[in-house]
């Protein structure tokens, strides 16, 4: 995995583990996956554009802490759980995955060198330039703070980029727009809207 910008490498690997904490009266991690993950809930949207489908989900920060729990061998006292929360606060975290003939990207041009460095580089490194949030309501657009993307050679079926965003004056509960404005592929402008009555439907994680 491939890290763009200083101070996120932490913020990158939690978003990519999976993890188990425990509490009573809240969801456990697969649950509040599996939330997130239903489209009925308003937290995962996806799009057509172009043979290729495009889905954007928000992860929220709890999800994070617990990740990063799980990967640990400090036990999670509520002292260390606040400092990761103080850690991921202030910043906004989605995935952007891609998939074309329900396979990754990098599939379709797999056996064109050119192509094919063409495109990782570009997931990589240049789609965090091509991604912005802007909260409703809101004049101003802010682009990704950092990517990272790992290779999964046809184990998910689809090209998943892990994104950061520290918009300045985002308030996440009031809802936001994620704009991706591909430069890659030929998809164009493609927009997400996130309100706030799906997020303020978020269930509590285990922590």
């Amino acid at each position: 995995m491939k890290l763009h910008a200083p101070g996120t490498h932490a913020l990158l690997l939690a978003l990519l583990g999976l993890g188990v904490a425990g509490c009573s009266g809240a969801l456990t991690q697969p649950q509040y996956q599996a939330y997130l993950t239903d489209p009925a809930h308003g937290l995962t949207h996806t799009q057509e554009v172009n043979g290729t489908t495009i889905t954007c989900s928000y992860r929220p920060p709890d999800l994070l802490v617990s990740q990063e729990l799980a990967t640990s061998d400090a036990t999670a006292t509520p002292g260390l759980v606040d400092s990761l929360r103080h850690t991921y606060a202030g910043k906004l975290y989605c995935t952007l995955a891609l998939a074309r003939d329900s396979t990754e990207l990098e599939a379709a041009v797999s056996r064109d060198e050119t192509a094919l460095s063409q495109t990782l580089s570009y997931l990589s490194t240049g789609i965090a330039h091509d991604v912005y949030v802007r909260g409703l309501g809101q004049p101003d657009s802010t682009a990704a703070l950092a990517a990272a993307y790992t290779r999964q050679y046809g184990n998910t079926g689809r090209s998943t980029v892990l994104l950061v965003f520290a918009p300045p004056q985002l308030a996440v509960s009031r809802g936001f727009t994620l704009t991706y404005r591909d430069t890659q592929f030929g998809l164009g402008p493609v927009h997400f809207v996130f309100t706030p009555q799906a997020l303020a439907r978020l269930p509590a994680l285990q922590l």
